[in-house]
């Protein structure tokens, strides 16, 4: 059963957006650009483990996907939680191309790509604290109050990419830690019989389970403050959802992009979600006339009101509440209108018609 589904990570929306708000000269762009790449590949390759995960039987196992629990002022944060009556697994997962050599003296991942060396943190490591800190995690929320005797958690290395070389391959401590995505199953399966005695009665998962999702709390990430960006760095106004050139030109209650000539009715709500992301979940007429780059007060009122969003404050400070832009993307634009091919294709018509 899936307790937790995936979710894709707020900072892939927020470095999209920031890339989209910066100009191309910006300084930091190129390592904007790279830890945007680290990002999705990372979740591409969490989405791309489900294909094994749903083989597992819905009625013994509870997926949680992306946890991140506080303990004191620190934070566990596990791609993939497993939870059975006889054991806890945690999953690292990692999505990374090149060879890769794990040490486990020095505690670091060696990774060749094109004929570049970089290194990275030990994952086998990072796993096995995940562990330390869910146990003492446990210790303090769950087997305290509710009398239970020790679960047992286990952790795994899950390498998504199926072209990674691993160069050491005979190292027990990888040899048990690391796999790849088709033989986790198996994996997952062995422990079953490793620990055959359950720990857990089925009511005690569930509750085990809800106690988890109670205490998810989702990371927040300042990128501007995070890449050094000013807020005078951000360009605004509207930005063309077929081209992304900005600023488009309100017309007739519709944006006109200057760059493609494509006709849009609701490119701001793009635009607003822009804001949400990069400055401030909550905007003030002001706010969006400046973003926006409108002048009118009661048309930006007409804009906002027509958007439905809940609101705070009276009539001279009142904010409007972006953070459903946030949660529920706005849905793909339809065919936008592009004047220039459709006076092509009407005279092209016409020339057809004519035609013996």
């Amino acid at each position: 059963m899936i307790g937790k589904e995936h979710q894709p990570p707020v900072i892939i929306s927020k470095l999209e957006a920031l890339l989209r708000r910066l100009s191309k000269y910006f300084v930091r762009r190129l390592e904007i650009e790279s830890q945007l790449g680290k990002f999705k590949a990372g979740y591409s390759g969490e989405l791309s483990l489900d294909y094994y995960l749903n083989n597992l039987p819905d009625k013994e196992y509870v997926i949680l996907h992306d946890l991140r629990l506080q303990i004191k002022s620190s934070f566990i944060q596990i791609d993939t939680l497993i939870l059975h009556r006889h054991f806890i697994l945690i999953l690292e997962v990692k999505n990374i191309a090149g060879d890769i050599y794990i040490d486990t003296n020095f505690n670091q991942m060696i990774r060749t790509l094109n004929g570049k060396t970089e290194v990275f943190p030990d994952p086998i490591l990072q796993a096995y604290r995940q562990k330390v800190e869910l146990e003492r995690w446990l210790l303090e929320r769950w087997l305290m109050e509710n009398k239970c005797p020790t679960v047992p958690i286990e952790h795994l290395v899950v390498l998504t990419n199926p072209h990674t070389q691993i160069k050491n391959t005979t190292e027990e401590q990888v040899t048990q830690r690391l796999v790849r995505s088709a033989k986790l199953p198996f994996k997952i399966e062995s422990y079953t019989h490793f620990y055959p005695i359950p720990s857990l009665t089925p009511k005690e998962l569930s509750k085990m389970t809800k106690l988890l999702l109670k205490h998810h709390t989702p990371q927040t990430y300042d990128v501007l403050h995070q890449f050094n960006v000013s807020q005078t760095d951000i360009i605004c106004g509207v930005y063309c959802v077929q081209c992304e050139s900005a600023p488009m030109e309100r017309m007739g209650g519709t944006w006109r992009c200057r760059s493609c000539k494509s006709v849009q009715k609701d490119a701001h709500v793009y635009s607003l979600r822009d804001y949400a992301f990069l400055i401030r979940p909550s905007i003030t007429n002001r706010e969006a006339r400046e973003f926006l780059q409108l002048e009118s007060p009661s048309a930006t009122r007409k804009i906002l009101q027509k958007m439905n969003l809940s609101t705070t404050g009276s009539t001279k400070d009142k904010r409007y509440d972006l953070t459903p832009l946030m949660e529920h993307p706005p849905s793909p634009p339809g065919k936008s209108i592009v004047k220039s091919s459709m006076k092509h294709n009407s005279r092209s018509q016409r020339t057809h018609r004519r035609t013996p």
